[in-house]
């Protein structure tokens, strides 16, 4: 009995039809490739051998410059022998150090100097309304704001001023909180 061996990987329904297109080789993958796989032999040989080449590289320049033993034990025994002694803490055992501490010490207000205080000038304007305007933006930011005209060679000024305050750390603390608003401010006495 004779058989057709060239249909046999594909069904009946599969068979090409008379008339029919073929189709192209690419379409179909292939199913005797074999994937990729981990092989252990091979990635335990390229480990060891890299290893290996690690190791010689590491310490081939210290086997090559070996010296005599004796000159190494004598190198040995000369730095034991020789210790190191610290002189700070005998210097400073029996001697006394003098120093001024009036810089430190706290002194008393005096009653006749001024009080100083501390204010930041925001901004300064031409017009009065911007001025104003400006003043409403920084106590919405809760910083106490105020107006200040005043008249100089080029005209009248409508200057913006956050404060007075007692201390500089809290101008400081102001005129930070005005950077954050992205407003360079100056410090005033």
């Amino acid at each position: 009995m004779t058989k057709d061996f060239a249909n046999r990987g594909q069904s009946a329904k599969k068979r090409a039809r008379p008339g029919a297109k073929p189709r192209s080789s690419r379409a179909t993958p292939t199913r005797n490739k074999k994937s990729a796989s981990f092989h252990g032999p091979s990635f335990s040989s390229g480990a060891i051998f890299g290893a290996i080449i690690v190791l010689l590289a590491a310490y081939l320049p210290e086997w090559i410059n070996t010296e005599p033993k004796s000159t190494a034990k004598t190198a040995t025994s000369a730095s034991e022998n020789a210790k190191v002694t610290f002189e700070f803490p005998d210097l400073l055992k029996d001697s006394e150090i003098q120093v001024d501490t009036s810089a430190y010490e706290s002194r008393p207000p005096d009653p006749a100097a001024k009080p100083t205080s501390f204010r930041v000038q925001a901004a300064s304007f031409r017009d009065e309304d911007d001025a104003n305007e400006f003043r409403a933006k920084l106590i919405l930011l809760n910083l106490s704001a105020t107006v200040v005209t005043g008249t100089g060679s080029t005209g009248e000024w409508h200057r913006v001023i956050v404060g007075p305050f007692e201390r500089r750390v809290d101008a400081n603390r102001a005129l930070t909180k005005l950077r954050e608003q992205g407003i360079s401010g100056v410090i005033l006495q």
